[in-house]
């Protein structure tokens, strides 16, 4: 396995890295034009990128909140705008997600397959440029791809201890739950506010619920002062329709806490 720390974050910039540029943004582009056009009768694609542009920029912005740079933020954000892309592998049936009752524990495994399939699809794309798999940029983003369902209790699919996981990797957990969590399922009723999902994810108002032993209880903590700052600030998640050029890893964005 790879070595991963934070400080990988630091190392480069992806919208201006020559390796990247060279090496890796144009089969992003083609990636994220495959998402988006992926299962185009259910919408399932533009779903899937819109979950994945919401995550990156939270995350990127609790990284902020947190003290990381700029820098480290933007990188990290676009790592997370590709970290479902396991839900296109031939394999992976993304009917498991339409679901009309709330999923078996065997249901939920096969769900949680495309964390492992989109590892093993990134990592064979680098393997082709050596150049690509020296890069930290692919130890972030092999990282965020394969662990964003680990748990600190081992019960995530891969069994990894997420505690021993860089911070990156473990806000990656916190920050895809939170989206998923806000994500109205057909066997709900209706969806969940923000505050909602976030207690969830901390326990609050759980004795033995779904997230109990899942995240690091400093990081969750500092995870729902900064949930509670936004909605304090009239800042709320909205499940908007994604243009595909919005999806542009290379695209501009702003940050909150600059």
């Amino acid at each position: 396995m790879y070595e991963i720390n934070d400080k990988l974050l630091d190392e480069y910039d992806y919208s201006t890295d020559p390796v990247l540029q060279k090496h890796l943004h144009a089969w992003d582009r083609v990636l994220i034009g495959a998402i988006m056009s992926y299962a185009p009768i259910t919408g399932f694609g533009k779903q899937m990128m819109a979950h994945q542009n919401r995550t990156g920029h939270d995350g990127a912005n609790f990284l902020r909140f947190l003290g990381f740079s700029k820098q480290a933020a933007g990188n990290f954000r676009a790592s997370m705008l590709f970290h479902d892309m396991g839900k296109t592998h031939s394999s992976y049936n993304p009917t498991i997600w339409s679901l009309t009752n709330r999923p078996t524990p065997e249901e939920k495994a096969l769900q949680k397959r495309h964390a492992r399939l989109g590892a093993d699809m990134f990592e064979a794309f680098c393997k082709k440029t050596p150049a690509l798999l020296d890069h930290p940029h692919f130890k972030v983003r092999h990282a965020v791809t394969l662990y964003h369902h680990e748990r600190i209790d081992r019960a995530g699919p891969e069994g990894t201890v997420a505690a021993r996981l860089p911070v990156f990797a473990q806000i990656s957990c916190i920050i895809d739950a939170y989206d998923g969590d806000m994500i109205k399922r057909p066997h709900q009723e209706r969806g969940r506010t923000p505050l909602e999902a976030v207690h969830r994810l901390a326990g609050i108002g759980e004795t033995d619920g779904k997230y109990t032993g899942a995240f690091s209880p400093s990081l969750i903590g500092r995870y729902l002062e900064f949930k509670e700052q936004q909605i304090k600030d009239n800042e709320t998640w909205h499940p908007y329709v994604m243009k595909e050029e919005d999806a542009l890893p290379t695209a501009h964005f702003e940050l909150e806490n600059d």
